[in-house]
């Protein structure tokens, strides 16, 4: 019942949510909540930053691999050392998905790299969604019930997305476009690696790994909260086998942003991201049997979005070594984040002589 619980409504509940919805006491939910982290069932803390004020772009890119090379491992996504989450994905995209980041300094990066993807034939389209801002917002818990799964009906959304649109009600989205950048070193870059590749790693061993006192680590950590740049964690779960993931991409008119409002009435978990004023991605864990009810509502509601496709993604991987290696892309020697893109795409060619 725990994990069914934490799976449906996401790593960001806390333990206190959890007692009063299932009603136990907290101290057996926290117990509860600990052996199934030791028995693997919740796997990963991820933790959630903001690194664009780092001068670290956030960008996650959908890859249509073509006729040839449809047969190709996701293995090859493993020459990119900048990205490292992959899933496979459906949709107008039939390939993969894979999220890292590069320099804001050098926008140009992904698209060489997509580019020479199509020279080499691998690919015959993709397309990149890079993260401005950030939303997760909590799940509703008053529809959810342990014993009977969510109270939700798909028409009730219709109606109250209808409704928001009429009156133009605003998203609710405070979307930060000019974020500026931190003052920050190595040190950070280097306590942030540790923080992403260990989750709920102690600064007492932080301190082990970088050379900086336990106090010095604290302090540190402090400041990255304050700038809003550490901004908590979720566990990563293994989905239930009823789940699915459902990205939905959407474009709107910059100066009336209340079709975004309907996404709020959504009672599961969700995640927003934010490209451009007018481009947003809406990430949505549901059970598969709301599928057709969210796509039924939707084309009901698809006349006040500019474009919008959808994406469904499976077998998730996160490579801990991997988040580890992305952040020390960050040089010490010149403060700057260097991506070897040219090295990468050696390393590609090398892959393809395989297949």
């Amino acid at each position: 019942m725990l994990l069914k619980a934490v799976t449906e409504l996401g790593g960001t509940i806390n333990a206190t949510e959890l007692a009063k919805m299932l009603r136990f006491p907290e101290r057996t939910i926290r117990y509860r909540l600990q052996r199934l982290k030791q028995q693997g069932h919740l796997y990963q803390e991820w933790p959630l930053t903001l690194d664009i004020k780092l001068g670290r772009r956030e960008t996650g890119l959908f890859l249509e691999l073509s006729e040839e090379y449809r047969h190709l491992p996701r293995d090859f996504l493993l020459c990119f050392k900048n990205f490292y989450v992959n899933y496979a994905t459906y949709g107008r995209y039939h390939g993969y998905f894979a999220a890292g980041g590069y320099p804001i300094d050098e926008p140009r990066l992904i698209d060489k790299m997509t580019t020479t993807l199509k020279k080499m034939n691998v690919i015959k389209d993709s397309f990149k969604f890079d993260t401005m801002d950030y939303f997760p917002p909590s799940a509703d818990l008053s529809r959810y019930s342990p014993t009977t799964g969510w109270k939700w009906d798909w028409r009730d959304w219709l109606r109250q997305s209808e409704k928001a649109i009429k009156n133009g009600e605003p998203s609710g989205l405070d979307v930060v476009w000019d974020h500026g950048t931190m003052d920050y070193d190595h040190k950070d870059i280097a306590i942030i690696a540790e923080i992403k590749a260990h989750g709920n790693i102690s600064p007492k061993e932080i301190s082990k790994r970088v050379d900086l006192s336990d106090t010095q680590i604290r302090m540190r950590i402090r400041k990255l909260k304050d700038e809003g740049i550490l901004l908590g964690s979720v566990w990563l779960i293994p989905p239930a086998p009823d789940s699915m993931t459902l990205y939905t991409f959407v474009e709107v008119d910059p100066s009336d942003d209340s079709p975004l409002a309907c996404f709020r009435y959504i009672p599961f978990r969700k995640d927003i991201f934010v490209d451009k004023p007018n481009k947003y991605c809406i990430k949505i864990v549901m059970n598969s049997s709301n599928l057709v009810g969210y796509l039924r509502a939707f084309e009901s509601l698809r006349s006040y979005f500019n474009s919008y496709f959808f994406q469904i993604i499976v077998n998730q991987n996160v490579n801990t070594e991997r988040i580890h290696y992305h952040y020390h892309l960050h040089k010490e020697s010149s403060n700057r984040w260097e991506v070897p893109m040219d090295e990468y795409i050696r390393d590609l060619e090398e892959f393809i002589k395989q297949y």
